[in-house]
């Protein structure tokens, strides 16, 4: 099991990467969102941990981006911030691009012309990542206003986009799936190839908590056994808000124990 860390807005720069090696982390997903917009001070800081030594996965930009919005303009954009950051996987041959599908932009949209757009959307990313040879997975979103890809059910609506094409898959989000109150996902269900997986504690309904955070609903030696059962080389990326080089340590003692 690939334990990564998250370099992103907060935990970014070169010494954060140096001090994440010296820590023990081999493993990282790069918030796209955190480098910088100029592709040659970008592609420094990723040459820069690639030569330290990190296998690294990306994550697409996210928040204000959605690549279903009926702003034509906002869904433009979302959709070329997603095919950046797979021209930036490919430039460096890197791994799963990790990117969030659509969601509603107001309580009276209809769901079904929303989810016509995602899909034409989605459609585009997956031939896009299979042209520049990159895999993308679409994460399932925790339960939220204006968002309804949530369950495994919901990624398996986009199945179809698997055939002929290996480099379109999920990620898997435990915490956001933690906030339908139903269990662990049934992975056995799920009909795409899972890629990439996302963990953090859920506290109280909040998201991205830190693993060590007090009060967690998670069972996180469940939740790694879920994993590991599933895929023993899959990455677990920690998207903590906190300091996640903590979170990696104690995720590592609680695999160890396994």
């Amino acid at each position: 099991m690939k334990i990564a860390v998250s370099y992103n807005s907060l935990n970014n720069g070169k010494e954060w990467i140096d001090r994440a090696w010296r820590e023990g982390a081999r493993y990282m997903e790069i918030a796209v969102s955190a480098l910088p917009l100029d592709d040659g001070e970008c592609d420094d800081i990723i040459a820069y941990a690639l030569s330290r030594g990190f296998e690294i996965n990306l994550h697409a930009p996210f928040g204000v981006n959605n690549i279903s919005s009926k702003d034509k303009e906002l869904l433009e954009s979302s959709v070329m911030n997603v095919f950046r950051s797979i021209d930036i996987a490919a430039r460096h041959s890197l791994g799963v691009v990790t990117f969030h599908p659509g969601r509603l932009s107001e309580d009276t949209d209809s769901t079904e012309e929303n989810f016509s757009q995602m899909l034409d959307s989605i459609s585009r990313i997956a031939l896009y990542a299979k042209e520049k040879r990159v895999k993308v997975g679409i994460e399932n979103m925790e339960k939220r206003r204006y968002e309804y890809v949530l369950t495994i059910d919901d990624l398996n609506r986009f199945a179809h986009l698997t055939k002929d094409n290996p480099y379109f898959g999920a990620t898997i989000d435990i915490a956001h799936y933690s906030s339908l109150n139903i269990g662990f996902p049934p992975l056995e269900k799920l009909r795409l190839p899972i890629f990439d997986t996302h963990l953090s504690q859920n506290v109280g309904g909040a998201m991205h908590c830190s693993l060590l955070a007090d009060a967690g609903s998670i069972d996180l030696s469940k939740a790694l056994r879920l994993l590991q059962d599933f895929s023993k080389d899959v990455f677990v990326v920690l998207e903590v808000r906190t300091d996640v080089l903590e979170s990696r340590n104690m995720l590592e003692s609680i695999y160890r124990s396994l």
